[in-house]
């Protein structure tokens, strides 16, 4: 009898989970399988249903966080609560089919693999259960990230797949726990493993709106970078650090203009100074911490506080630079030590004040 553990992350997915869990439940009939609902709090009752449909139904069971969110950490307490001998993980949303359960464990029972990938594109450049957009984006993130596998996959942002739970054990502590892409992340940090793609039914949604956007592409590209750096760089950082050379080129494009207009320099740069301000915390709030402030009053209190951290972090740059400038460095090196030393106070604070979860 097959064994599997059907772990799916889910965010505000009341009107798809239930539809989903009865479409599993009827796929993996005459098989050893749970279901695990691993739930990021979600306003809309979703863990509420799920618990409440697992009284009646003990392979079913939910886990309600409050203290993490994201899908890979989702994803990596699922299978640290899971028992049987595959791990499958899925989305909640209806996109993808159970159906395609039966192909994953034909290709186990049938050779010796350690992993199965549900793919989108075999065969095929779009998938119907996206959106132009979608596709192209998903094209796009393809290409970059086969470029650091070891054998080229045709989805390997897939969150299809299923893998041997001895697989996964060597390799838990070091996925990126704040990602989307799990799937890529084992793949990148353990290449010895053998896999099968096999083409899947991807659906539209159920019901309710994608949550994935640009921000996971930045957010992906921060991923390989802290795989490659051995976890010694937050990938955060690197999309963190890059927000702020954005905000070097709005403030200088300002200044300029401010400049033309007859502004005095020093109201200029202040305004400067604050329009770059305010256009980072928007983009790290939307990009590097995937839109953690929602509410209008969260989003507020997040630029005050981001605005207060800065004051820092500049306090830093200037110190820093100046300590080295006294000792003999260049005004290059100085100025460089100076704004490193300032991003990293201020990505400190960012995450530890501005965007605490």
């Amino acid at each position: 009898m097959f064994s599997v553990s059907v772990i799916i992350p889910t965010f505000n997915e009341a009107e798809n989970i239930l539809k989903v869990i009865n479409e599993v439940e009827v796929s993996l009939q005459g098989h050893d399988y749970e279901i695990i609902v691993v739930d990021d709090n979600s306003p809309d009752g979703t863990s509420d249903l799920v618990k409440k449909y697992s009284k009646s139904n003990s392979k079913v069971s939910c886990i309600k966080r409050t203290w993490k969110k994201g899908l890979s950490s989702a994803v990596v307490e699922g299978v640290a609560l899971s028992s049987k001998e595959h791990i499958c993980v899925m989305d909640g949303d209806g996109q993808h089919n159970p159906e395609d359960l039966s192909k994953f464990i034909n290709e186990f029972e049938n050779q010796e693999i350690d992993l199965v990938i549900g793919s989108r594109f075999i065969g095929k450049k779009n998938t119907e259960g996206l959106s132009s957009s979608r596709n192209e984006l998903s094209r796009f993130g393809i290409k970059i990230t086969n470029f650091f596998l070891k054998s080229p996959v045709t989805d390997p942002l897939s969150g299809f797949f299923m893998a041997k739970r001895q697989s996964l054990e060597g390799i838990r502590g070091s996925l990126y726990k704040d990602g989307f892409k799990i799937l890529f992340d084992i793949l990148m940090l353990d290449k010895s493993l053998k896999f099968e793609e096999v083409a899947i039914d991807f659906r539209s949604r159920l019901k309710g709106e994608s949550k994935l956007n640009i921000s996971t592409l930045f957010n992906l590209a921060g991923q390989i970078f802290e795989n490659l750096t051995q976890g010694l760089i937050p990938a955060n950082f690197i999309v963190f650090a890059f927000v702020g050379t954005l905000g070097v080129v709005v403030h200088l494009a300002s200044l300029n203009i401010l400049l033309s207009f007859g502004i005095e320099f020093i109201l200029g740069n202040l305004c400067s100074t604050l329009l770059a301000m305010c256009s980072n915390y928007f983009l790290n709030n939307y990009i590097t911490f995937h839109n953690i402030h929602k509410l209008f009053s969260e989003r507020l209190k997040g630029l005050l506080k981001y605005c207060f951290a800065n004051s820092f972090s500049i306090l830093a740059n200037i110190g820093v630079a100046s300590q080295f400038y006294l000792n003999d460095f260049s005004a290059f090196s100085s100025a460089m030590l100076g704004i490193m030393a300032g991003l990293i106070l201020n990505y400190f604070l960012s995450v530890n004040l501005v965007f605490k979860k």
